[in-house]
């Protein structure tokens, strides 16, 4: 068996039918730890996040908004997958693979939203008045076991370069030279630049990058997704019809199919559901992490609003514009599938092609981010720069191409780094309930002695 051979095995197993159920469980215990939060206390989720995006709750650490952490948050999870990811997902399960999407989403919400509140409660400050957090800490700190801690930082760090750096480059130059012949050379060069001014300003740059950018990234698309939508109208009774009949296996019953065809369903949604907003990965804790909040929970109520917008807002406008559109029906792969039905919107072929290269690039400068917070943790302040500038190198470098094998390595990263993180969620899930308890009942908030 060779590297490449173990590699691709690691890979499919961290995302196999036995790992997506886990991240169902875990989802389900920490709903149950939580009060099922994100379906009992929802009208206060909304209150304490959009309801009050302009508020800055000052408290222990935290260098930018809550809105803004959760837009550098976004900024990774909402990326080419919500689009592309959505599209392989119907092709490989129908259109019930929604429904299941559906369902990881609400389960994911109090996973996302434990990851968000633990970021906060175990986040180091430092003497400058920055802090740092995100899955290494809260198991470093939380189930003490630092050397934990750092394998997943290593896991992060290298899994930025691929799956967060060099794809994203290369589809942002694969978009821009097929609407508009752009030389790959010329995006490549331009995307490196762009990145190399927003994150050597650290993270405040960055968190006013993401507060900017994300919101008409997900408006551009939006309109585009609706635009689609009202054109093929007259098919959405039958699209929502078939949604549930094929997630409950009636059209599979009604082939002769039967349960294996449904189990195909169930794991094609569900793993876009998880693999969409992250929800699991621990990934998102580290931006999380940053905000200026008086209460960890005030940043759990985040993580569940990152998991709607994305998933049960974003995925959802994908799915309903590519079944209604029925193009994939037509049995091409989800990339011609994508183009092709967004393409019946007037100028959408454009319009799509923006969408990616701003969803690609958004994830490479959270991403970014992330890998010099995991680096941070392992070897110091003084690594950030160095960091960086491989970092930019490998964006400038990323529209070439020829970087399959890394780009898999860094995929079975990204997999393996939700093992530890599910186990700490567990571990750690009685503290999340005696947080979510304390902030409900008025009780004062005290970090970690060691924080």
């Amino acid at each position: 068996m060779t590297f490449m051979d173990l590699v691709g095995l690691i890979t499919r197993w961290v995302f196999g039918r036995e790992a997506l159920a886990v991240f169902l469980l875990v989802g389900l215990y920490m709903s149950w730890r939580t009060g099922f939060v994100q379906f009992t206390r929802f009208g206060v989720v909304l209150r304490e996040t959009l309801g009050a995006v302009r508020e800055r709750a000052l408290g222990f650490g935290g260098e930018i908004t809550p809105f803004q952490a959760t837009m550098v948050a976004m900024g990774a999870t909402v990326g080419v997958g919500n689009i592309l990811g959505v599209t392989v997902a119907i092709l490989a399960g129908g259109p019930g693979a929604i429904l299941w999407m559906w369902v990881a989403a609400l389960v994911g919400m109090a996973t996302k939203f434990a990851e968000a509140t633990l970021a906060v409660h175990f986040r180091q400050q430092f003497a400058d008045g920055s802090v740092s957090g995100g899955p290494f800490y809260y198991i470093a700190r939380g189930l003490g076991l630092p050397w934990l801690g750092g394998i997943v930082a290593i896991f992060v760090a290298l899994a930025a370069f691929g799956a967060g750096n060099l794809a994203q480059t290369s589809a942002v130059a694969g978009s821009l030279e097929q609407a508009f012949s752009v030389p790959t050379a010329i995006t490549s060069l331009s995307v490196a630049l762009i990145v190399a001014v927003v994150l050597g300003g650290g993270i405040k740059r960055v968190a006013r990058f993401a507060q900017a950018a994300i919101p008409l990234m997900i408006l551009l698309y939006v309109v585009l997704a609706l635009g689609v939508i009202v054109l093929n109208a007259d098919a959405l009774p039958q699209v929502l019809a078939q949604i549930f009949q094929s997630a409950l296996g009636v059209e599979a019953a009604a082939g002769g199919i039967g349960g294996y065809a449904l189990i195909q369903v169930v794991q094609a949604g569900v793993g876009r559901g998880i693999f969409s907003n992250e929800a699991g990965l621990g990934s998102a804790a580290i931006a999380h992490a940053q905000a200026q909040v008086d209460h960890p929970v005030r940043q759990g109520f985040w993580g569940v609003v990152e998991v709607f917008l994305d998933t049960i807002v974003i995925n959802t406008l994908t799915a309903l514009a590519i079944l209604s559109a029925g193009v994939w029906r037509e049995g091409s792969g989800a990339s011609a599938v994508a183009v092709a039905t967004f393409s019946t919107f007037p100028a959408g072929d454009v319009l799509f092609a923006l969408a990616v290269a701003l969803f690609a690039f958004t994830t490479i400068v959270s991403w970014g981010f992330y890998g010099e917070e995991a680096a941070s943790f392992l070897f110091g302040d003084g690594i950030r720069w160095p960091y960086r500038l491989t970092f930019i190198t490998l964006a400038f470098v990323g529209g070439l191409g020829g970087f399959e094998a890394f780009l898999a390595v860094s995929d079975m990263l990204i997999g393996l780094m939700a093992i530890p993180n599910l186990i700490a969620l567990i571990a750690l899930g009685g503290l999340v309930a005696r947080l979510v308890r304390g902030f409900f009942q008025g009780e004062p908030w005290t970090p970690p002695r060691d924080a």
